[in-house]
């Protein structure tokens, strides 16, 4: 199963190299007066078939054990790398021609993806607060504590799209919009991956 981590991850990052030769095909077959070819999308449509077999791969590895134990830094790493292939696979596809007419959906659903990671990661923070007493019938207890903690998520997520609704209306470009929520994106992931790697955690055999 590590074995499939490694492979997974490597996938990943070929995945993500395919999306950025996309992007050059894109603005160099224009740079020389090219237009209406179909090179870039298939380039896409190449990651987006890495990205479907990555998130098989990265499911197995999450959630089951059939190969094997896999260490949760490793679980951790490659995950990292499906979510910012799937970021940058949503927001590529608004860049090429065929995407064109889609770019604000393609950036709220980008958004979207960032928004939940941030829910997933406050809430995983505060979840041995949360259900502290569950084992013993605390229900009322538990309650009380998620309701604090729904209003720290509701007002977290309600200012993050705020800001994404900043970028996307400050750029009246797509390119620059969506480079800067993949930037964020990308730094945002760095940050939980850090900081959650210097958590210690116990581990399985």
């Amino acid at each position: 199963m590590v074995r499939l981590t490694t492979f997974s991850n490597i996938l990943a990052g070929a995945g993500l190299v395919v999306l950025g030769v996309a992007a050059v095909f894109k603005y160099v077959l224009e740079g020389v007066g090219v237009t209406g070819t179909s090179i870039p999308l298939y380039a896409w449509l190449l990651s987006v078939g890495l990205l479907a077999v990555v998130v098989v791969m990265s499911v197995l590895n999450t959630f089951t054990e059939v190969a094997g134990y896999v260490h949760p830094e490793d679980k951790l790493v490659g995950n990292m790398f499906v979510f910012l292939m799937a970021i940058g696979s949503v927001l590529m596809f608004g860049i090429l021609d065929e995407g064109q007419a889609y770019q604000d959906q393609l950036f709220d659903m980008a958004s979207m993806i960032v928004i939940a990671y941030v829910f997933l990661f406050i809430f995983v923070f505060f979840m041995r607060t949360i259900t502290e007493g569950g084992e013993v019938g605390q229900v009322k207890e538990m309650t009380a504590r998620f309701m604090l903690v729904a209003l720290l998520l509701g007002a977290v997520m309600a200012g993050l799209l705020f800001v994404l609704d900043a970028i996307q209306s400050t750029f009246a470009s797509y390119e620059i919009a969506a480079a800067t929520l993949g930037i964020f994106a990308f730094a945002l992931v760095l940050v939980v991956v850090f900081a959650l790697g210097r958590r210690y955690e116990p581990v399985g055999e």
